[in-house]
């Protein structure tokens, strides 16, 4: 009887073992699977952020990106004197060379020479927007302030337009602009970064326009050889549709006669001599070069310089 006992015992307790062991085998495996599908317990599930460090003449915000570099929300960044204003719509992609969400954005003011452009002038600075090998769409829209003071005569502000600069192949062209002429500025679309500045057409001289006298008395002497005749050299670059030209004549009349015996003064046309005008990489009317007796070029100066100041760069060359 003890033994018939003793026997069903053991038998119950082997098939108790044999189930869990049968139950483990099948059960691991998933308990496992389950395990490499959970997401990491920090993430809580979210895709990362990253951030977009964008200083804008100085002034730093910072923009969020998920991890497809896509902006979470819109953005309108102003510089501190509202010259440049960025818009960035929401879920724009933004990202660099590496296809990585952008983290670095700058524009800053650009202070390299670059030609003039032609049947234009440059009003005011030119902003270099960086990284250049950034990508991003959609396009951003970009405004930037103009002074209608500084507009050629005929011109009117809805003629203004943002152009880009290419250094291998100059100014190009705007395919869209809006032109805000109660606040003066004007907004274009850009699908890269570079160099950008607003500009405005040359009004067309009338062909009954009087001539522009020469600034040196005398037979009109050429920058070519006012270069080769062993006297210094002041030569400005500008045109006769441009203000602050106009202003320059009288002063450099004076300069000529004063200077007679001692100085050589140029006035180049610009829009006459562009392949002059390119040589010397000028992107400002009026721009003034100062060459001393050799023809190398001293110094520079842009935009309506005071008789006074260029009666005192004169005298540091010696000439009196």
């Amino acid at each position: 009887m003890k033994c018939r006992t003793r026997n069903g015992i053991m038998i119950r307790l082997k098939t108790r073992l044999f189930i869990i062991a049968l139950v483990l085998s099948l059960c691991l495996p998933l308990a496992v699977g389950c395990q490499q599908a959970a997401p990491p317990a920090d993430s809580g599930g979210k895709s990362p952020t990253f951030e977009l460090a964008v200083d804008l003449l100085g002034k730093t915000r910072i923009l969020m990106l998920d991890s497809g570099g896509r902006l979470k929300s819109r953005a309108e960044l102003a510089s501190d004197d509202g010259a440049v204003i960025l818009s960035i719509d929401a879920r724009t992609t933004l990202l660099d060379k590496s296809n990585t969400p952008l983290s670095k954005m700058q524009v800053e003011i650009d202070t390299d020479p670059l030609l003039l452009p032609e049947n234009a002038i440059v009003m005011g600075a030119v902003y270099n927007l960086k990284p250049q090998d950034a990508t991003f769409r959609p396009a951003l829209k970009l405004t930037i302030s103009y002074d209608p003071n500084e507009l050629p005569q005929g011109v009117r502000e809805n003629d203004v337009y943002i152009a880009p600069y290419d250094e291998g192949a100059g100014w190009g062209k705007w395919s869209y602009k809006n032109v805000d002429t109660d606040n003066n500025r004007v907004t274009t679309q850009i699908s890269s970064f570079g160099r950008f500045a607003v500009l405005a057409p040359l009004a067309p001289v009338p062909s009954q326009a009087a001539p522009v006298a020469p600034a040196q008395p005398g037979r009109i002497v050429s920058l070519k050889e006012a270069l080769s005749n062993g006297k210094p050299t002041i030569a400005e670059f500008g045109a006769s549709t441009c203000i602050p030209c106009k202003e320059m004549k009288p002063i450099l009349g004076d300069l000529a006669k004063e200077y007679q015996d001692k100085l050589n003064v140029v006035i180049v046309e610009v829009y006459e001599q562009m392949e002059l005008t390119r040589y010397y990489r000028i992107m400002t009317i009026p721009t003034q070069i100062v060459f001393d007796s050799n023809g190398k070029e001293i110094t520079r100066h842009i935009s309506l310089w005071p008789k006074e100041q260029i009666i005192a760069q004169l005298k540091k060359m010696g000439i009196e």
